[in-house]
């Protein structure tokens, strides 16, 4: 009869502490899905941003194309970069998502611009520069950004 008292009582026992710690945990778990949605909240937020950043920037970029001028008789270089600024904003969204994104990406652009477009651009532009190369190798967002700058300054260089 004892030995049948002392287990209830244990069993008693050992299901009470299991109670609080199950509340515990449920009260835990309700403060991580809080921080866990306010977390998305900033995340979406920051991506606004981010692509609002990447449209601005584009029609920075766009105009200082423009000032530049784009008449081929001045400049055949100038035509090669038109693609890779056009689709600034785009690329630079695709660039957010992971490193290795920037080339696939201008590849694209410049193969739905014209298909030897890229070809071009890499024999021209890529190619003759050591820093530009370094630029591409990076296949990062940073790395895109540069490039696109730097493009533009080189050109307006040699304007």
């Amino acid at each position: 009869m004892i030995a049948v008292l002392l287990v209830t009582a244990l069993f008693v026992v050992i299901s009470v502490y299991f109670y609080f710690r199950a509340e515990m945990l449920q009260r835990e778990l309700l403060v991580l899905k809080r921080e866990s949605a306010n977390i998305q909240k900033e995340n979406k937020n920051l991506s606004k941003s981010m692509a609002l950043l990447a449209s601005s920037h584009e029609d920075f970029a766009k105009s200082r194309l423009s000032l530049l001028g784009t008449n081929t008789s001045e400049n055949k270089d100038i035509e090669l970069i038109i693609p890779l600024i056009n689709n600034y904003a785009a690329i630079f969204r695709e660039c957010l998502t992971g490193k290795g994104k920037m080339q696939p990406m201008i590849k694209k652009c410049f193969d739905n611009h014209d298909p030897d477009a890229f070809k071009a651009f890499m024999k021209t532009i890529i190619k003759t520069d050591s820093k530009l190369q370094r630029l591409w190798g990076s296949n990062n967002l940073a790395g895109f950004v540069s490039l696109a700058e730097s493009l533009l300054i080189k050109f307006s260089k040699e304007k």
